[in-house]
């Protein structure tokens, strides 16, 4: 998706010629774009999670309940799995800025 932004703003500049500079804060301003949306992505599943566990949680002392109370704490740790993957591939992409903003700032 990045690669895809970076040649949109290559073919559509009206021309205009873009500095190695400018491509790398454009970068970064896509990577950061992403990071906000998988964090978005990562609260939704967290808040899935909350309310599974919550549903498992009033019904786990109710033996007519057993099967569901089950299936909602299941449903918790899988929304929470999610979360993780969520959150690795913000923190690869956390690491990728932090790599682009050495090079664009020389550090």
């Amino acid at each position: 998706m990045l690669a895809f932004a970076v040649c949109f703003v290559l073919l559509f500049s009206g021309g205009a010629e873009l500095s190695s500079r400018d491509l790398r804060t454009e970068e970064i301003r896509q990577i950061d774009e992403e990071i906000r949306e998988l964090k978005e992505k990562k609260r939704g599943f967290e808040a899935r999670a909350l309310w599974a566990e919550d549903q498992a949680e009033r019904m786990q002392f109710e033996e007519r309940f057993t099967l569901e109370t089950r299936q909602y704490f299941k449903m918790a740790e899988q929304y929470r799995q999610q979360a993780q993957l969520v959150q690795e591939e913000i923190d690869r992409l956390e690491k990728e800025k932090e790599k682009r903003l050495r090079g664009l700032f020389g550090s």
